[in-house]
């Protein structure tokens, strides 16, 4: 089954993810509740697909312990928000990011036939970097004070989440709008990393792996 499943459950994961960060989130944001629930879903999706694709206890724990970050939030949140929300919502994505991180580059660079599902899962990678730097310029703004510009005060509300996305990912693609921009060094420094990283994978490795299925298919 793991033979039969694991390259399609990468371009599901991909699709599901950039659903949930540039669909959802805005929504989110934007007040309409309903779209909660695709997170949920997404949730139990992603752990059957790291079993499945990497069929390790740990990771499978990893996530778990994600969901449960996810969950405590929640709950929190509705009780009585709080910066804390932030905390725990920003560990979990970043524990999340990191485990599907390792699951899908073993799954991507392992021996064997470059698939169309490998090239899309080198992409969900890529996604995968970008809401990892999300964490972590999340961290870094709850830790330094004006850490950013125009990123604004971190309240407990779903705009942070969005805020914070839409940054990483505009550093992530070296778009630079400008509209929030790093301050503190750590933030720059790390706003660096992103950028270079940006840059260099889809020109490197991405690219590779598109020529070698490329090239699988021209020897058919």
């Amino acid at each position: 089954m793991r033979e039969r499943l694991s390259d399609p459950l990468l371009t599901a994961l991909t699709v599901m993810l950039a659903v949930l960060m540039f669909v959802t989130a805005p929504l989110q944001a934007a007040g309409i509740v309903a779209a909660h629930h695709f997170s949920i879903v997404f949730a139990f999706v992603l752990l059957a697909a790291v079993f499945v694709v990497s069929g390790s206890f740990t990771a499978v724990a990893a996530i778990l312990v994600a969901i449960a970050l996810a969950v405590v939030t929640t709950v929190l949140r509705i009780r009585h928000p709080s910066v804390v929300d932030i905390y725990l919502d920003a560990a979990a994505w970043l524990i999340a990011g990191l485990t599907l991180a390792i699951v899908v580059a073993r799954a991507v660079f392992a021996p064997g036939q470059v698939t169309f599902h490998r090239v899309i899962g080198a992409v969900l990678l890529y996604l995968t970097i970008g809401l990892i730097f999300t964490a972590l310029s999340c961290f870094v703004a709850l830790l330094v004070p004006n850490a950013f510009t125009g990123l604004g005060p971190l309240h407990d509300n779903l705009a942070v989440a969005g805020n914070l996305i839409y940054f990483s990912f505009v550093t992530l693609t070296s778009v630079g709008y400008g509209d929030i921009v790093p301050l503190h060094p750590v933030a720059r420094g790390l706003a660096n990393v992103e950028a270079i990283i940006g840059q260099l994978y889809p020109a490197t490795l991405l690219a590779r792996l598109v020529t070698l299925h490329i090239a699988h298919r021209g020897d058919r």
